[in-house]
């Protein structure tokens, strides 16, 4: 039998390449699942944050379009609602559950540029909405001296498939919009016959 010399087994050991293949395996498969779900769930975010901005775009052109919200306070709230309903339509195949939207009517200072108030506010799903007649900072050169605008402002929870189980990330993230959209005619009215005048 022959002898070894010493060291031999440690030498065996360290070029043995027997299932080398799946230790590399090993070390290597978390990071491509990891990589694999990250690349689901941006896609899966893109698309819903595309929703959600349709969502809030259209808001406002359904709105700004009217004439006049309703013939009386209680219509209009009917009639906001009815839209906030086929709003939600346009965030499926997502969860609409967690949209919250504000609709309100700007109209700009006759006299002083750059001063701005409220002019009806509605709010939807828990939604804060600045009250009627509070003053309101619109962007610069936004709308002229007297003239209206309808804002759109959004908030929307979207949800991670995947973040509880990625350390450090949020299984939750909060989005926000806001836009805001010219009346087709010069204001739109909350309830007929208000003719654009400010109540304020």
């Amino acid at each position: 039998m022959p002898n070894k010399t010493p060291g031999a087994p440690l030498r065996d050991l360290l070029s043995d390449t027997h299932g080398g293949s799946a230790l590399e395996f090993g070390i290597l498969a978390p990071l491509l699942m990891l990589m694999l779900l990250g690349t689901i769930e941006l896609g899966r975010a893109i698309a819903n944050d595309r929703h959600f901005v349709a969502a809030v775009a259209a808001t406002g052109d359904l709105v700004a379009r009217e004439e006049y919200i309703g013939d009386s306070t209680g219509q209009a709230q009917s009639n906001l609602a009815g839209m906030m309903l086929s709003i939600k339509h346009l965030m499926a195949p997502y969860n609409p559950d967690t949209l919250k939207l504000a609709v309100f009517s700007v109209k700009s200072s006759n006299s002083a540029k750059g001063e701005a108030k409220v002019q009806w506010s509605y709010s939807y799903n828990g939604m804060t909405a600045p009250a009627q007649c509070s003053d309101y900072a619109l962007p610069k050169d936004l709308v002229p001296n007297g003239g209206s605008v309808i804002v759109v402002d959004a908030t929307y929870d979207f949800t991670s498939l995947f973040g509880s189980y990625v350390p450090g990330m949020s299984p939750a993230m909060k989005w926000s919009e806001k836009s805001y959209h010219s009346p087709r005619n010069s204001c739109v009215d909350y309830v007929k016959g208000d003719n654009c005048v400010s109540h304020c």
